[in-house]
């Protein structure tokens, strides 16, 4: 973003107003898929103290809070996009989004290594609350505080999908930052003009400066 403002107030209310829209759209719908996931399998999973359990609580919960500073920083921009004079609400909209894309990050990374962790051991940490020994009997068993049918790619596809949704939350906050940035004329980069001297050597200069009384005597 270098020179001068490239869009006027409307069209800088337009486009806060559309992504603060989609900010709070995804945010619903990732908080929807986290409560959906903690409340059918991480909360019974979470009952066992390890390692990997924790793991699995703490990238659901920190899914949960982007997506609610999603939500907010939605609100930010919204009201921004009819108040864009308010230097209080640019720098919430900045700090919000700027914040809200880190988390989001963290939580994309976090969950897709859920998903790694998942796969390679076959849902084992996901029904390790439960008694029985034998995974092929699972949906006959009734050994477990939760009906285990299918809960392995239940979890596994909401957990895709939070991801997706954790990367778009991502997308749209950095370019609702990028967009107060710009509003407020901020320059991330500055071209720098560097003058080039070149040096003439001594021996010539001064050859030159005979040629030219040379000429001129020669003129008079």
């Amino acid at each position: 973003m270098c020179g001068p403002k490239a869009m006027d107030n409307k069209l800088f209310g337009k486009v806060l107003m559309k992504q603060g829209l989609g900010l709070i759209v995804i945010g619903h719908l990732n908080f929807i898929v986290g409560a959906i996931v903690h409340g059918l399998i991480l909360r019974h999973v979470a009952k066992k103290v390890d390692g990997l359990s924790l793991q699995y609580s703490i990238t659901n919960i920190t899914a949960v809070a982007s997506a609610i500073l999603s939500i907010s920083c939605g609100i930010v921009a919204i009201v921004l996009s009819r108040y864009l004079a308010n230097v209080s609400l640019r720098w919430a909209a900045v700090i919000l989004s700027i914040i809200n894309a880190i988390i989001s990050a963290a939580c994309t990374v976090g969950l897709t290594v859920s998903v790694i962790i998942t796969v390679a051991n076959e849902g084992r940490t996901l029904l390790s609350t439960c008694t029985f020994t034998n995974l092929q009997f699972i949906q006959i068993s009734h050994e477990c505080p939760f009906d285990p049918t299918r809960i392995y790619s239940t979890t596994l596809c909401l957990w895709v999908i939070s991801i997706l949704l954790s990367a778009v939350e991502m997308v749209f906050s950095a370019r609702c930052y990028f967009t107060v940035l710009q509003l407020m004329d901020v320059h991330l980069c500055h071209k720098m003009k560097k003058k080039v001297r070149i040096q003439i050597p001594l021996e010539e200069r001064m050859s030159a400066e005979e040629e030219t009384l040379g000429s001129q005597s020669e003129w008079l």
